[in-house]
């Protein structure tokens, strides 16, 4: 598909994280539909426009390419040795006939993957040193020998939950995507769910009478701290009947001394001895950025961009919590509009989270159509999805 070419729409772009056997990022997985045939124009513009190289921090990127003969994107940046994976047909990474074109590549700094697994008998390139398999299709008999025989890290994709996560661990692979983090293993507490790096730097924040914006920017970051403090504002303690519409609001009527306080006993209440991050503290902060982002494209008000963050962030609770998401938010003084987008998906803001939840799972596809009814095009979505994945990566890595 020519980029060029008008009256084609914008291919839909997504981006999915992979994560490592601690659950921090590692690498975003950039797929395109419909598959574009030569992606170089499509892909320089992602980077040299819509500055995807942003998002990735310090993260590789992994990029689908059906033909390494015809692939030659334009950076204007340049990128460290191995940022850029390029994900190649197993067969183009066997075929002595096609290893100029990858030799090629793999010397301008592209690392190079093998999709799927290599006939028996076979032999990969000394410059392959990683694999990806789909874990959907199970166990295979001469996986072993790849998975051991290769350098890696290999991936593990369409991880479905924490049971296929830890099989796939056991086999030798080191990278995974999937929906794993929205399956999470139901014989473990949750209650372990708030980041103790992102609360001692709240404390200290608070401890120095830092500004209510650098709290609120780290308050974001994690979905299960900000449910907590809006239920603790939202409590009859507080005697307080009006909805709660921003953190911002919810600090002040806190006040500082008491968010110190309240701070204090979170730090000590929770279960010590988990090294590994909660998967669903970056994808819940993707979520938010995402909605916060979508919102300013359909020209929301200030308070609808607030409204619009604090339902992309609370839209997993009920899986981080492992409680009916009614009765999470029952407690809180939540506007009308927020409870009828997070439960029933309604509204524009509704509408928004429903784009969001198609864009990260491919079981119910995210079409032209959806943005169409949501107020926006692919080219916007696409912008707006970078942007997101900037906070996120963050949030991953810093938690």
């Amino acid at each position: 598909m020519a980029l060029q070419d008008k009256s084609l729409p914008f291919p839909l772009v997504f981006l999915q994280p992979v994560a490592d056997v601690h659950h921090v990022w590692t690498a975003l997985s950039l797929h395109i539909s419909p598959a574009v045939e030569d992606g170089s124009a499509l892909l320089a513009r992602l980077f040299n426009e819509f500055e995807l190289h942003e998002a990735l921090g310090g993260l590789t990127c992994i990029i689908p390419v059906s033909d390494p003969a015809s692939f030659a994107p334009a950076f204007r940046e340049q990128f460290p040795q191995g940022q850029l994976a390029l994900r190649v047909p197993v067969e183009h990474c066997v075929d002595p006939a096609r290893i100029d074109a990858l030799d090629w590549l793999y010397s301008r700094g592209f690392s190079i993957i093998a999709d799927g697994l290599p006939a028996q008998g076979a032999s990969v390139f000394p410059f392959v040193e990683s694999i990806v398999l789909d874990a959907s299709i199970g166990k295979l008999p001469e996986t072993a020998q790849w998975l051991h025989g290769l350098r890696g890290p290999h991936l593990a994709e369409n991880v479905a939950d924490a049971v296929q996560f830890d099989a796939c661990r056991v086999q030798g692979f080191r990278w995974f995507s999937g929906d794993y983090a929205l399956h999470p293993d139901s014989r473990l507490s949750q209650k372990n769910s708030i980041s103790r790096a992102r609360l001692l730097k709240l404390l200290e924040l608070v401890a120095r009478d830092a500004d209510a914006n650098e709290l609120e920017s780290l308050l974001k970051q994690d979905p299960a701290l900000s449910y907590q403090l809006f239920k603790l504002v939202s409590s009859a303690a507080f005697g307080f009947s009006a909805h709660i519409t921003n953190f911002t609001q919810a600090i002040n009527l806190l006040g500082r001394r008491q968010l110190q306080r309240w701070l204090q006993l979170l730090l000590y209440a929770r279960f010590p001895g988990d090294e590994s991050a909660n998967p669903l503290l970056p994808r819940a902060a993707a979520r938010a950025a995402m909605m916060e982002a979508m919102a300013q494209r359909i020209d929301c008000t200030q308070e609808e961009l607030d409204r619009a963050f604090i339902i992309g962030m609370f839209s997993l609770l009920d899986i981080l919590l492992g409680m009916p998401l009614n009765d999470i938010i029952e407690p809180l003084k939540l506007p009308v509009d927020i409870v009828h987008a997070l439960v029933r998906r309604s509204g524009r803001l509704g509408k928004l989270l429903d784009v969001v939840e198609r864009s990260e799972d491919g079981r119910i596809p995210l079409r032209h159509s959806d943005l169409d009814a949501a107020g926006l095009d692919a080219e916007v979505y696409c912008r707006c999805l970078i942007q997101a994945f900037n906070w996120a990566t963050r949030v991953s890595t810093e938690a």
